[in-house]
């Protein structure tokens, strides 16, 4: 499960908007970001990139956060999940973040990423490659119950097998909604470009191995030559 005691996390309540206010709060180590939802006003924030970063790398983008916005008489406290983050397309770090305000006792639609345990039988004594086609799935639960990940065991799998979202397992009230045909996984065979690449390397080993060869022959051609 998420880590779903209520991870501490504040903001700062912003007034400006547009690009140029963007940059500036980015200048600062922080990133703009709004909190919406559970029917009540959208509000302007900005929280520190490097902490946001933190939270998410030690528990999952699907804990629960009590963010905190704003100091003093003007503070509110919001029980959220990060709905969505922008990431910057070349350097990756943290551009924007949107939170979304839950209710315990209300079910959600998350998305929960999907894992492979296990080798395939159709990698390991054919030399197939195991293709992840869907890394996320949808489930609808409530937000005390969202899962981590939700893993399938791959181990049985040979060339040609597929696994579709219908075959995954979740436990306890958790349903899945993404549609049931949908291909997980799939075991193909070694591709054409893998073994031209195999064919390439034998080439160039045997090259190198005739190499010395050729240099030694010629050390001994210009040997008789001089004598």
């Amino acid at each position: 499960m998420a880590d779903n005691n209520g991870v501490s996390l504040q903001a700062e309540v912003r007034t400006g908007t547009g690009k140029g206010e963007a940059k500036r709060i980015r200048r600062t180590g922080r990133i703009p970001a709004v909190v919406y939802g559970d029917r009540n006003e959208t509000i302007a924030c900005s929280v520190d990139a490097k902490e946001l970063a933190t939270v998410l790398h030690e528990h999952g983008r699907n804990t629960l956060l009590s963010l905190v916005v704003g100091n003093g008489d003007g503070r509110s406290e919001h029980t959220a999940i990060v709905k969505d983050l922008q990431h910057h397309p070349v350097g990756g770090h943290l551009l924007h973040a949107d939170f979304y305000r839950i209710s315990l006792t209300r079910t959600i639609v998350v998305e929960v990423r999907v894992e492979a345990e296990g080798i395939p039988a159709g990698v390991r004594t054919e030399g197939g490659i195991l293709e992840q086609l869907l890394h996320q799935v949808e489930v609808s639960c409530l937000p005390a119950e969202i899962p981590d990940s939700i893993s399938f065991d791959v181990t049985n799998l040979n060339i040609g097998d597929s696994v579709h979202v219908s075959d995954l397992s979740v436990t306890g009230n958790v349903e899945i909604v993404t549609e049931g045909d949908r291909s997980l996984f799939v075991v193909v065979p070694p591709s054409v470009s893998q073994v031209e690449e195999e064919e390439e390397e034998m080439i160039e080993e045997e090259e190198e191995m005739q190499e010395p060869e050729v240099i030694e022959r010629g050390k001994r051609d210009e040997e008789e030559v001089e004598e």
